[in-house]
């Protein structure tokens, strides 16, 4: 003989009403980056974590990193974008696609679309980017070579590095 469950029943749900992929949400299920060692442009799937290069064959990481506190790592090469809060802090070598610093930077900084330094943010070292942004309060010790779409290149001077 059976016995009769005592499991609540859950509510039917309506599979037709139920968008599974990106495009029927409306957003794009394909992001456009740019390979940071050969320039190749590429599609990949927006979900992805990480890729190969189609023409120059390096593997390339896709995730974007947040550092909330002093980072144990001094290389980071990503195709994502980095964001270094106000108690964040990084020493050594970065690359990414867009870099916001609020906590503080020592080291080359190498972004293909922008930099952002805040009125928070310290940086101390070399910056190469397409677009840089400065706040007045920032502090920005070294240099940054900026990268014009006329292939013309502006050299920008902060404050001088201490020896």
């Amino acid at each position: 003989m059976a016995q009769a469950s005592n499991h609540p029943r859950l509510p039917m749900i309506p599979w037709g009403d139920v968008r599974r992929r990106p495009e029927d949400r409306g957003s794009s299920s394909v992001m456009e980056i740019d390979c940071p060692l050969c320039g190749q442009a590429l599609k990949v799937p927006a979900r992805a974590i990480n890729t190969r290069c189609t023409h120059c064959h390096k593997h390339l990481y896709l995730e974007n990193i947040v550092i909330t506190d002093l980072s144990g790592r001094t290389r980071i090469n990503t195709c994502g974008d980095v964001v270094i809060e106000a108690a964040g802090r990084f020493s050594g070598e970065l690359q990414a696609t867009s870099v916001h610093i609020s906590g503080r930077m020592l080291g080359s900084l190498v972004a293909t679309r922008s930099v952002t330094i805040t009125r928070s943010g310290k940086f101390a070292g070399v910056i190469a980017t397409r677009e840089l942004q400065i706040a007045p309060d920032a502090v920005f010790q070294g240099e940054a070579f900026v990268l014009h779409e006329d292939g013309t290149v502006t050299h920008v001077q902060g404050e001088p590095l201490e020896a």
